[in-house]
Order: C-alpha cells, then structure tokens, then sequence
C-alpha cells in the first residue's frame, strides 16, 4: 500500500478513537467511587433530574413523627436539578436548597466543575459511612455520605447542616430516591457529633418524573 494511503488511513483511525472517547463537555471525569455510588441507585439515566413531588413537612425542634391520620402532603414542588426549586408557582430563592438537591440527585457528582475528593469514613446513626468532598463547582464545599454495605446515600453536610436521608423508594418510572429526610443543625461542625435538636422532617409521599418544566415555571 502506498505510504500516503497508510499514513491516511492511520489519520482516520486516529480520528474515529478520538471521537469516540471523548468526553461530554458537561461531564466530569468518571471517579471509580462515584461510579459505585451511582450504579448502586439504577445508574445515570435512573438519576432524577425535573420532577414533581408533595411531601409532609414538619418544622420541629424535637424528633416528631407524622400524627396519626396526618399522612397528607402539605406541600408540592417542582424541581430542576441543580437549576431551581419552585414550591407551588414560587421559586425558593435561598441557592443552599439548590445546592442540596442537586447533590440530593447526584447529579453534582457528574458535573465537569466538580472537583471530587474522598474523605475520612465516619458513623451516622451507628452505621458506618463513607464520604466524597465536592468542591469547585460550588461556593463552599459539601458532603456526601454513603452506606458502606448498600452504596446509598446517606446523608447530606452543607455549611451548619445534616441532612440524613432513609425510607429508599422507587418511582414507577425507574427512579431510587429516599422518601425521609431529617435536618439537623451543627453545633459543633469540626467535630461531626455534636448536633442541636432536630429542626425539621419531611415525607416524600409521591414523586413523578417530568421530561419538561410546567409550561407555568418557564
């Protein structure tokens, strides 16, 4: 074969790996730990991303479960991942709760700011946790624990706060998601123990994904 021909041919194969290898523009590089953590919920494409849900919602200053017969939702919101938080038609304007829920989703973990650090294991409610550090893509650093055994998320510190998730649920559509949440807020953060009295809970009580924002949030 003609030289000029094999060097052509080697110039196309070149290109045709490199296409095919690159990485979306809006991906951050795969961490063997965030792949584990993401497999364990359905995988990338079972991570929510807009959806509807209503909930229970208790502001409390003290472990309160739901009073019997009080099981109804008394909220419900529509959420973009990593986008905006709108309760009813109202956007929540405070950028901490779109911070949570996109790290809620996992979806932080994929974006291409987020740089991805492990950090030292810990026990939440008895239960040993490992956790990822994410930074960069946000203003101040946040914290993802996991369940050592199941690889689920377990909970949630973002500046003075816990959030500590259970009760794991799966939408019709294929979706994972923890239907309980309890917040805490530290007293002493550096520590990771000492922690007021629960300040809230909430019960997810349905979820449904959309494909699209409500034609009423665009």
């Amino acid at each position: 074969m003609p030289k000029k021909l094999i060097n052509l041919s080697l110039l196309v194969s070149f290109l045709f790996t490199c296409i095919l290898s690159a990485d979306d523009d809006s991906r951050a590089p795969i961490n063997p730990v965030v792949d584990t953590v993401i497999k364990a919920i359905g995988g990338e494409d079972n991570l929510l991303d807009i959806f509807r849900f209503s909930e229970r919602v208790l502001i409390t200053a003290t472990e309160t479960p739901l009073m019997e017969g009080k099981t109804k939702a008394n909220r419900s919101s529509v959420v973009k991942v990593g986008t905006a938080w709108w309760v009813g038609t109202t956007k929540r304007s405070k950028d901490k709760v779109r911070v949570l829920c996109w790290a809620w989703s996992l979806r932080i973990l994929l974006d291409k700011n987020s740089k991805i650090e492990t950090i030292p294991d810990v026990q939440i409610n008895n239960k040993p946790v490992f956790g990822l550090r994410v930074t960069e893509s946000i203003t101040e650093p946040i914290d993802l624990f996991f369940d050592k055994e199941t690889k689920r998320l377990t909970a949630i510190d973002y500046t003075d706060t816990r959030h500590v998730f259970s009760d794991w649920k799966k939408s019709a559509e294929g979706h994972h998601y923890p239907a309980h949440v309890a917040g805490f807020r530290f007293t002493d953060k550096a520590s990771g123990t000492t922690q007021e009295s629960q300040w809230y809970q909430t019960d997810i009580l349905e979820l449904t994904p959309l494909t699209e924002l409500p034609s009423e949030l665009k």
